[in-house]
């Protein structure tokens, strides 16, 4: 009977200790929020197109976010004009693994599993890819951003959009590109930076910030 209790005991304390992991999970509880927060206030940055929630500010630059994970095709892919990277130095036929160059269009793809079921919403949707991996999402203190990882890229969003100039910001490593012989310091269109990821290395990224306010 002892050992009943005991193994009761232990199931509950780890239930106890799991939710106040997940309490405890600010970045979590707050990215969230903070994304609601800007598809509130910019309802028309969102839209929906062949099974994708698809978030642009210029209809030139996008995140496309997979209703369902396990549709067969890619979950989150960030597709951009592939002129300016061309007009760089890029030779698109040597793309590496997790990009890909189709007809004008350069595209970022990653996948994460096969997701938890169909979203009927674009913030679901993107964090799907969270609940399959929590170190995908991550919180940019110098900017002031959340973002959840993709292949060879990021998506970043404002933790508060009423006091940022930098509403929403589309992220490319610059490195596999640098090694194709790319001039990643001169692609019309993105900045190129140096930004400190979260385990405090450095990384070489083309950044394309939105200021949605203006």
């Amino acid at each position: 009977m002892k050992k009943v209790i005991a193994a009761v005991f232990t199931l509950m304390l780890a239930a106890v200790l799991a939710a106040g992991c997940a309490a405890t999970d600010v970045v979590l509880k707050y990215g969230r929020s903070s994304f609601d927060a800007i598809i509130s206030a910019f309802p028309n940055l969102v839209s929906s197109s062949e099974g994708y929630f698809v978030l642009t500010a210029d209809g030139m630059t996008s995140l496309k976010v997979s209703s369902d994970y396990h549709a067969g095709q890619d979950d989150i892919v960030l597709e951009t004009p592939l002129e300016p990277f061309v007009r760089a130095g890029l030779d698109a036929s040597r793309l590496p693994e997790g990009f890909r160059a189709e007809g004008a269009r350069l595209y970022l793809a990653a996948d994460y599993g096969d997701g938890t079921g169909t979203r009927d919403n674009v913030r679901d949707a993107l964090f799907e890819a969270v609940k399959a991996d929590r170190m995908t999402l991550s919180y940019h203190k110098e900017l002031d951003h959340f973002g959840v990882s993709l292949s060879y890229g990021k998506f970043e969003w404002a933790k508060d959009h009423t006091q940022n100039d930098k509403d929403i910001v589309f992220v490319i490593s610059a490195e596999p590109l640098a090694k194709l012989g790319v001039d990643v310091g001169n692609i019309d269109g993105w900045a190129f930076l140096t930004m400190m990821e979260k385990d405090g290395n450095d990384m070489d990224v083309l950044v394309k910030p939105y200021d949605l306010k203006q």
